[in-house]
């Protein structure tokens, strides 16, 4: 078709012509700060006509409700996963927000297709802003998007320039596309990429930030939001139906993958305040595999969320309440800061069968926050459930004064109430930040000190820990 012309209003918008990003934002930037309208609708239309997208202000404007299995669908929900998955998970969303001078519109998920033309239409009463007056169909803001990427192994996510997506979100819809068992790498630059991901039944993805301070992934997201750590859904909705099934608490959701690898990184949960909100909930358990190498996740309560098995080298984990948590069979933490970032306790394990080793810690460090006291941080608690194991190892490990000199939280008792070397809360070779060796002298007597040939036997390396692991973990 032919290229699409630049409007001439008084203000300027993007994107406009050819080259379009299908997951990128609108843009509307004027002379001084505009102001969101509390009704009217920004629509998105095909060439021929047909809506592609629509955002009703009057939702936005709509003060915030916590997404439960019960909320209805309206414009501030989306719902994200590849279309041919015919998996989604429904989240909240800011589809309208005002930076400095502009207006930045986020369109729903996957509705814009490579190398289509569209036009944009916008309510008058939608904005409020020196010159303008709405944008209707004849005054033509159209663009075009660019064709798909060219490569089905290696993508880019970048926030500017040249690469194939503005959004993690996109490459992974992508490389599901692609083949859910073929390997991908998803390279992505350094910038802030503030969303929520989904990926299920996607296997062999390597996630790898330009940077690990650089290169961040972040949102706002919480039990204040979003009920439970939630799941998926098979069908979206129709405008004012039941969405079936909250999204969840996380900002990443990961439902039965396996060999997902992120790298050089930083994953954070923005929320900041008391309450559950984990950074994931990795919801793959039996023999998906997930690993991390130099990442940091950030959060408070419940921080890392997970099932299965998975190794992090060279990682930090902060957080305050259970954050490190769920129901694996071996999870090994190698190398890494577990960083107190206020008083609690570090790990919850619910291990579902009394013979896996659960959350297994490897010459890791624990340290604190400046704003945290000594004393104030357990390394364990239970969930006091008959049914969950409290399997949990501390395997040469340096401890800070932050860690309470009784070591283990014991009310509500562990399972089992009395550990071995096979099962319970365990400890080996602890010393303090210098390396000098710890008295266990005044730990939780529940808690069980592993013997040099235990140690040896079953928790000295990576490869002795993973003995029961499946191949290429």
């Amino acid at each position: 078709g032919t290229t699409p012309e630049v409007p001439t209003f008084s203000f300027a918008v993007s994107p406009t012509g050819t080259g379009a990003y299908t997951d990128d934002v609108l843009t509307l930037t004027f002379k001084n700060k505009p102001e969101l309208g509390n009704e009217g609708k920004i629509t998105i239309f095909n060439a021929d006509g047909t809506q592609a997208d629509i955002i009703d202000m009057a939702d936005v404007a709509e003060s915030f409700q916590q997404m439960t299995n019960n909320s209805l669908n309206t414009t501030t929900i989306d719902f994200i996963g590849a279309p041919s998955l015919k998996r989604f998970r429904a989240i909240n969303y800011k589809p309208v927000k005002v930076e400095g001078n502009s207006i930045i519109i986020k369109p729903h998920s996957n509705r814009l297709e490579y190398g289509k033309t569209y036009y944009v239409t916008i309510d008058p009463s939608a904005i409020t802003a020196e010159g303008f007056s709405g944008i209707s169909a004849d005054k033509k803001w159209e663009f075009a998007t660019k064709q798909q990427p060219s490569s089905k192994e290696t993508v880019t996510v970048a926030k500017t320039g040249n690469s194939d997506f503005r959004t993690i979100q996109a490459a992974i819809d992508w490389a599901y596309k692609c083949g859910p068992n073929d390997p991908m790498l998803i390279n992505i630059r350094d910038g802030i990429y503030e969303e929520q991901l989904f990926i299920r039944s996607n296997n062999k993805l390597t996630f790898k930030g330009e940077s690990r301070d650089g290169t961040i992934i972040q949102y706002a997201n919480a039990e204040e939001y979003a009920n439970g750590v939630g799941g998926s859904i098979s069908a979206i909705p129709a405008a004012g139906e039941s969405i079936g099934k909250s999204g969840g608490r996380a900002v990443i959701l990961m439902e039965i993958c396996k060999g997902i690898r992120f790298e050089n990184m930083t994953l954070k949960n923005t929320y900041g305040k008391p309450g559950q909100a984990e950074v994931i909930y990795n919801n793959s358990d039996g023999d998906y595999t997930l690993s991390f190498v130099n990442c940091s996740l950030i959060s408070l309560q419940d921080t890392f969320n997970s099932k299965g098995y998975g190794w992090m080298k060279d990682c930090l984990i902060e957080g305050d309440c259970d954050f490190i948590w769920g129901s694996p069979r071996t999870w090994l933490f190698e190398d890494c800061e577990i960083r107190a970032a206020g008083d609690g306790y570090i790990v919850q394990a619910r291990c579902q069968d009394k013979k896996y080793k659960g959350f297994v810690f490897l010459n890791c460090n624990l340290t604190k926050t400046s704003g945290t006291a000594d004393g104030t941080m357990y390394l364990a608690r239970s969930s006091g459930a008959d049914e969950y194991y409290d399997n949990v190892a501390y395997i040469n490990c340096r401890m800070s004064p932050v860690i309470n000199a009784k070591g283990w939280y014991a009310s509500p008792a562990p399972n089992p109430a009395n550990a071995d070397a096979s099962s319970g809360w365990k400890e080996y070779g602890s010393k303090d930040l210098s390396g000098k060796s710890l008295s266990l002298n005044s730990r939780n007597t529940c808690a069980y000190t592993l013997k040099d040939e235990e140690y040896e036997s079953y928790y000295k390396d990576r490869g002795i820990i993973f003995a029961d692991a499946p191949v290429g973990t």
